[in-house]
Formats: C-alpha cells, sequence, structure tokens
C-alpha cells in the first residue's frame, strides 16, 4: 500500500464509486429492518457486517488519500490527518463501529416491538454524509460533467428520502399497536407480508410529496395528520427544487451548444437579410459544424490564455504532438527552443477551396498542418504541383529568400494549421543563435516532396 492515496486516482475513483453503492444499500436496508421486519434476522445482519468491515477500511484509507487545498495537492500525511480528524472522522466511527454486536444476547429485546439491536443500527444512516463528501470530490475532478453528476446526485438522494418516509409512514400505526382506525388497518394490510406493506407505503409517499393527492389512503389519527403535514411541506419544497434543479442542469449541460448555435443562427439570419446566396450561407455553416464537430464552439488560442506559461506549453504539446513528431524544424530543437516555438504558433481553421496563400505574396510566415490536405497551384488553379498533408509544412523558402511566392496553396479539404509568423520567426531567430543552425538541418532535409516543387520552380 503506498504511503499516501491520490484522491483522483483511478483506483480511488472506483473505490469511492464502491462506497457510494454500499452506503445506498445499507441506508436502503436498515430502516426497512426496523419498519417492516421488526427483529434481527441473519441475511440482514452480515450484509450490515460486511459494509461495517468496509466503512472501517475506508476510514483507515482517508487518513492515507490526498486532498486539496488552494487548488495545490496535499500529500503531508500528518496534515491529512488532522484534516480528517477534525472533519468527518467522529461521524465516520459512528455509523462504522457495530455498537449492536454488544446488544445481539438481547435481541429479543424490544422497544414498541422492534428490537434493540436494530434501533442502534440507525447509526449506519450516518453513512449518507459520506455520500456527499464524495461526490463534491468528484465535481472538483476533471474526469466528470458536474451536471451530469449534480442529475445523478438528484437520483441518489431523492429515492433515499421517499424510502425513509415510506418507513416512518408505516411505523405510525405500528409503533402505535395498530389502530382500528389507522391507515394500515382500514387499507387492511396490518398483517399483510412485507413486500405488500412496503409498497402502499411507498406509494403513499410519492402520491403526497408530489402532490397529487388521490385520496385513496389518507391519514386518519391525529398522529397519521401530525406525521403528514411536515411531508406535504416537504414533498410541496422538494417537487419544486427537484424541477427546478433539473430543469437548471439540463440547460447548463447544452449553454455552450445554445449558445454557439445561436451565434450561428444570427449570422444566417443577417445573411439572408442582405440577400446572401444560400450557397454562401451553406458553405458558412459548414464551417461552423465543422468547429463544433472539431472544437465543440471553442477557440484554442484564446481559451488558453489565461494559463501561466509552462501549463500552456504542455496544453500545447498535447494538442500539437502529430507535430511534434513529423515536423523536422521541432524535431531538431532544443526543448527550450522548441517550447518557444510552441507558445509562438497561431491556430487556424481554412474551409474547402479557400486559398492559404496566394501565388505573388510575399511569406508572411510558415504554415504547419495539423489535420486536412491541402492543394498547390498556380497559374489561377491553371497547374497544380501536388498535394500537402497532415505534418508538412510550407512558407519557409519565401520567408527565408525574401522572394515572392510562385504558387499558391489551396485547401482541399476543412484544414487545421499552425502560423509561425514572420515577426515571430524574426523574433525567435534573434534570441535563439540555435535556430539558425537548426534551420540550416532542416533545409538540408526537405523531404522528397518539397525537393520535387523546389525543382518545378515553387516557392511557397
Amino acid at each position: 500500500m503506498p504511503t499516501t492515496i491520490r484522491e483522483r486516482s483511478r483506483g480511488r475513483i472506483a473505490w469511492d464509486a464502491f462506497v457510494v453503492v454500499l452506503v445506498v444499500i445499507s441506508a436502503l436496508v436498515v430502516p426497512y429492518q426496523i419498519a417492516f421486519v421488526h427483529h434481527v434476522d441473519l441475511v440482514g445482519s452480515v450484509v450490515i457486517y460486511f459494509i461495517d468491515v468496509v466503512f472501517l477500511f475506508d476510514v483507515w484509507l482517508n487518513f492515507r488519500t490526498t486532498y486539496r487545498s488552494l487548488g495545490a495537492e496535499v500529500v503531508d500525511r500528518n496534515l491529512i490527518a488532522r484534516r480528517y480528524i477534525h472533519g468527518l472522522l467522529a461521524i465516520d466511527l459512528l455509523a462504522s463501529i457495530p455498537f449492536d454486536i454488544l446488544f445481539l444476547p438481547w435481541r429479543d429485546v424490544a422497544l414498541h416491538g422492534i428490537s434493540i439491536v436494530l434501533i442502534i443500527r440507525l447509526l449506519r444512516l450516518l453513512r449518507v454524509a459520506r455520500l456527499f463528501v464524495i461526490f463534491r470530490r468528484w465535481e472538483s475532478s476533471s474526469w466528470t460533467n458536474v451536471g451530469y453528476l449534480r442529475i445523478g446526485k438528484l437520483l441518489v438522494v431523492v429515492p433515499l428520502l421517499l424510502h425513509w418516509v415510506a418507513c416512518a409512514w408505516f411505523l405510525v400505526p405500528f409503533v402505535g399497536g395498530f389502530p382500528a382506525d389507522s391507515w394500515a388497518v382500514t387499507q387492511g394490510i396490518a398483517a399483510a407480508d412485507h413486500a405488500t406493506q412496503y409498497i402502499r407505503s411507498l406509494y403513499w409517499t410519492i402520491v403526497t410529496t408530489t402532490t397529487v393527492g388521490f385520496g385513496d389512503i389518507t391519514p386518519v389519527t391525529n398522529v397519521e395528520y401530525i406525521f403528514t403535514m411536515p411531508v406535504i411541506l416537504l414533498g410541496a419544497s422538494m417537487y419544486a427544487f427537484i424541477i427546478g434543479s433539473v430543469a437548471s442542469l439540463v440547460s447548463n449541460l447544452d449553454s455552450t451548444k445554445a449558445s454557439f448555435w445561436g451565434r450561428v443562427e444570427t449570422v444566417n439570419q443577417y445573411l439572408r437579410s442582405r440577400d446572401a446566396a444560400p450557397e454562401l450561407n451553406d458553405r458558412i455553416r459548414g464551417f461552423y459544424e465543422y468547429i463544433w464537430a472539431r472544437y465543440r464552439g471553442t477557440n484554442e488560442h484564446t481559451l488558453f490564455s489565461d494559463l501561466p506559461a509552462p501549463l500552456r506549453v504542455d496544453v500545447l504539446e498535447h494538442l500539437t504532438k502529430d507535430l511534434l513528431d513529423q515536423v523536422p524544424l521541432f524535431v531538431h530543437c532544443s526543448d527550450a527552443l522548441r517550447n518557444v516555438l510552441l507558445m509562438a504558433l497561431q491556430p487556424h481553421i481554412f474551409a474547402p477551396n479557400g486559398l492559404i496563400v496566394r501565388q505573388g505574396e510575399v511569406s508572411d510566415g510558415i504554415y504547419f498542418i495539423s489535420r486536412g490536405t491541402l492543394e498547390v497551384i498556380s497559374d489561377e488553379g491553371a497547374r497544380t504541383h501536388g498535394m500537402l498533408e497532415s505534418g508538412e509544412y510550407f512558407g519557409d523558402l519565401s520567408l527565408l529568400l525574401g522572394e515572392k511566392r510562385t504558387a499558391s496553396v489551396k485547401a482541399v479539404t476543412y484544414c487545421d494549421v499552425f502560423l509561425l509568423t514572420k515577426a515571430d520567426f524574426n523574433r525567435i531567430k534573434g534570441e535563439y543563435a540555435e535556430f539558425r543552425e537548426v534551420l540550416k538541418a532542416v533545409s538540408s532535409k526537405k523531404t522528397e516532396k518539397m525537393t520535387t516543387l523546389l525543382l518545378e520552380g515553387v516557392i511557397l
């Protein structure tokens, strides 16, 4: 077992998911046994004590699981232990230590018909606090969608609450000795099997909390009326909270998509109002569809602009990892020079048939192809000189020689391209003497395709 356990490691996440399942099971079993079984049974006890063992092990793990403070992960064992001791340790111990074992010899001793052992087991319900700790931990992780997670939390907590109310609803007449005018007797289920009793109790709970109120099961005694009133208030509040929360969460899940496509529709409507050709509208919409499918409508250049340089470099290395492996310019660079070049790259997207560079222009920088296919043409498309694909680059010859381009480059498909501008190129060349040697090494290792273009007199 490692000294510390990373709270966002796969093992810890899997364990937390297992704990969530066990919390739900214990929160269902304990109230059910009290309300409908009333005595200690073997199967229920085995399940409860197995869960106790798991939770005692979880207490041990919590002393070794890291936590995050002010954005940093705390790995110091003393700090971890101190935080846990001053936090949920007392609750976890009360919920995990099987105090009821001490009373098993007197399991037949009952209070209002319920075994004292089962009553002591109510302490297990304190485990529900662990649910919120785990969900809060997951919500702060990058692997989760917070909206879906919050919906999942509602789907766990609300059924648990309904289950508890259903158990309490049946306990009201049971503790009173099933008076002749109680709801359970009038419904004829006082001596029914446990499943029937539970289903009728849960049915009343759902009907009452959702404010439907069919009136087929109603309170009769004063105690039942007193119990029903807060349940109605709880149901009304819960119903409004759930509807509002779900509506808000569903809206937030699609907020980025709605915002993006709302902007697209605004552009389309404006072009239609200016009598733009339908073909132009289709091309623009196709471009936005590509942006959404590839980048979910985000601008990578500005999305990470507020990150510190080291983090931004790590992100750029991930986004351009194919270029780093394929383009000689990056292969021959030291780590420091490569990072400077990465920071200077500007992402661009080109639609099919769009000209990326034009014949007769002086190079404005070096273009690195991340994705897509481009065609080299001259004489306004009368001649074609071949294709350029992912991992290739162009623009360096015209930039280094200071000559005008003798051909154009046109996008055949949607293309993702990174541009190292002329200004950044000259700045880096002036600041890093190593860059000149890299350029020499790169120029001596031109690909066969670029050599063929050069022999045809094509300068890009």
